[in-house]
C-alpha cells in the first residue's frame, strides 16, 4: 500500500508535469513566433485544458507511485514510455477537442501538432527523472534525521540491504539493539551494536533519535508493546516491521474486517461498492450505445459476407470462465466455417492461415470485429468492458496447473479487452514466458484497479484494433 510519502509524491508529480506542460506551451507559441507566425490564437484556453489532460492522464498513470523506486533502471524507462504515451494521448485528445468545440479557426492546427509532438520528449524526460529528483530532496530533508533497529540480531543481519536503501530516504542508522544476548561478531551485523533493551531508555535520553524500527521475535513479543511506550515518550517515530513478508512472493495487505485487523494476499479495490457502480457506469455508457447503434449494422453486414462466403449461423456460442469461476455462455459473430464440432475440437486455438477461417473471418479476426457481440455479455453483467479475458474450462485448468494463484484473476469480471490484449499480448498460446507475462498483466490488474486504468486500457485496444499486431489472426 501507497504511504503518505509516496503519495505526496504522486501529486506533487502531477502539479510539476502541469507547471512544465503549461511553460513548454509559452515556450512553443514564442518559438512559433520567432519562426514568424501569428496563428495562435485562446493561448489560455489551451493552457487551460492542457493542464486538464495532464491531471486527467497523470491520475492514471501514477498508481502505486513508491513501486517505481523499486525497479531498475530500464524498467523505469520502459515505465516512462509508458506513462508518457498515454499522458500525450490524453493531452492531444483534449487540446484538440477544445479546439473543435471552440470553432477556434485561428489558430493553426500545424502548431498544436507541432507542440502536441514536442511534448512527448519533454513528458518523457519528465516522469523519468522526476522521482529521482524527489527521492534526493527527501534524503536532503532527512539528513540529520536518525533511526535505531530494534530485533533478534539472526534477523537483523537478513535488514542490511534495507538499511542501506532506507538510508537514502532521509534516514541515517546509527546502531542497533538487541531482544537477545549477542556475543558475536557485530561488524557482520552492518551497525554498531549499542546493547540491549535494558540500555535503550538512557540511550534515546543522550541521543537525538526520530525512527525506531521493530524486528518483532516470533517466539516472544510482548517487549513491542513497552518499546512502544519508550519510543513516544521519547518523540520516536516507530515502525513495526512485517515478519510474515518473507513467507510469501506479493506484498501483504493490510484490512480490517469487521473490526478486527488481517493481512491479506492481495489489494482487492474492486471490493469496494463505489468502485463496481463506477466500474459498471464505465461499461453501460460504452456497451449500450455499441449495442443500439453499432451492433444491428454490424449484423446486417455480416450475415450478408456470411451468406456468400460460408453459410451458417451468426454467432457462435460457447462456454467461458467468469467471475467466480462461474461459467457463461459468450457471443462472437462466426469467423470459421461451421460444422457440429466436439469439445475437444472447439478447444483447439485458432492458428495462423487457419484453413477453418474463410476470408472474411480473417478480417474479422485480425480487426477484432468477431469480438463486438460481446457487449452483449457486458449489458448482462456477465462481463465488464475491460477485465482478464475469459478462457475455456479446459485452457483454465492446464493454466491453474502451471501457474499458482492463476485463480486470482477471477476476483473480478473477464473482459471485452484486459491488461494484456491491448499490449499486443493476444492470440494462440505459443510462448509459455508470453503466456507467464499475460497473468502476471491480469494479477496486476485486479490488485491495482482505477478507473483511469480502464479509460487506459480502452485507449491501448483502440490502437492495437487500427494497427493489429502480428498475433492478430
Amino acid at each position: 500500500m501507497n504511504n503518505n510519502r509516496d503519495n505526496g509524491f504522486s501529486i506533487l508529480h502531477r502539479s510539476l508535469l502541469c507547471s512544465i506542460i503549461v511553460s513548454w506551451l509559452w515556450t512553443c507559441i514564442w518559438v512559433w513566433g520567432v519562426w514568424g507566425f501569428t496563428l495562435v490564437n485562446l493561448p489560455w484556453n489551451y493552457a487551460i485544458v492542457s493542464v486538464a489532460g495532464i491531471l486527467v492522464a497523470a491520475i492514471g498513470s501514477l498508481q502505486n507511485y513508491g513501486d517505481f523506486y523499486l525497479k531498475n533502471r530500464w524498467e523505469r524507462i520502459r515505465d516512462s514510455f509508458s506513462k508518457s504515451n498515454f499522458q500525450l494521448a490524453v493531452l492531444s485528445f483534449f487540446v484538440f477537442g477544445a479546439y473543435f468545440a471552440s470553432k477556434d479557426a485561428a489558430t493553426s492546427r500545424l502548431f498544436l501538432g507541432f507542440y502536441l509532438s514536442s511534448c512527448w520528449p519533454v513528458l518523457l524526460v519528465s516522469n523519468y527523472a522526476l522521482p529521482g529528483l524527489f527521492k534526493r530532496l527527501n534524503g536532503f530533508y532527512g539528513i540529520e534525521r536518525k533511526a535505531l533497529l530494534i530485533g533478534d540480531p539472526q534477523d537483523l543481519v537478513k535488514m542490511k540491504g534495507w538499511v542501506t536503501k532506507h538510508s537514502g530516504n532521509g534516514y541515517s542508522m546509527t546502531g542497533l539493539f538487541s531482544t537477545k544476548s549477542f556475543s558475536g561478531n557485530t561488524a557482520r551485523l552492518g551497525l554498531p551494536y549499542l546493547g540491549g533493551l535494558a540500555d535503550l531508555k538512557s540511550y534515546l535520553s543522550t541521543h537525538a533519535i526520530h525512527q525506531i524500527v521493530v524486528l518483532p521475535d516470533g517466539n516472544h513479543t510482548e517487549w513491542i508493546a513497552d518499546t512502544a511506550d519508550i519510543a513516544h515518550k521519547y518523540g520516536c517515530r516507530l515502525l513495526i516491521y512485517n515478519s510474515l513478508a518473507k513467507e510469501f512472493e506479493t506484498r501483504l495487505v493490510f484490512m480490517e474486517e469487521s473490526g478486527r485487523q488481517f493481512f491479506t494476499l492481495l489489494n482487492e479495490p474492486l471490493e469496494s461498492p463505489f468502485n463496481r457502480m463506477i466500474k459498471r457506469l464505465f461499461d453501460l455508457s460504452i456497451s449500450l450505445p455499441a449495442v443500439i447503434l453499432l451492433l444491428p449494422v454490424l449484423m446486417t453486414m455480416i450475415k450478408i459476407f456470411h451468406f456468400l462466403q460460408s453459410n451458417g449461423p451468426l454467432f457462435f456460442t460457447q462456454e467461458r470462465v467468469g467471475l467466480g469461476g462461474s461459467k457463461f455462455t459468450i457471443f462472437k459473430f462466426r469467423s470459421m466455417e461451421y460444422e457440429e464440432k466436439t469439445e475437444l475440437q472447439e478447444a483447439a486455438q485458432a492458428t495462423k492461415n487457419d484453413p477453418r477461417v474463410f476470408p472474411l473471418g480473417r478480417f474479422m479476426r485480425r480487426f477484432s470485429l468477431d469480438e463486438f457481440p460481446q457487449f452483449i455479455n457486458v449489458l448482462r453483467g456477465e462481463m465488464s468492458l475491460v477485465g482478464p479475458r475469459p478462457y475455456l474450462a479446459k485452457h483454465d485448468y492446464l493454466f491453474q496447473k502451471n501457474y499458482r494463484a492463476y485463480r486470482i484473476r477471477q476476483f473480478v469480471k473477464p473482459g471485452v479487452t484486459g491488461p494484456a490484449q491491448c499490449r499486443g499480448l493476444r492470440g494462440e498460446f505459443t510462448d509459455t514466458v508470453l503466456v507467464k507475462r499475460r497473468i502476471e498483466l491480469d494479477f496486476d490488474y485486479v490488485g491495482n484497479w482505477t478507473i483511469w486504468m480502464d479509460i487506459e486500457i480502452v485507449f491501448r485496444t483502440i490502437g492495437q484494433v487500427l494497427f493489429p499486431p502480428k498475433s492478430a489472426y
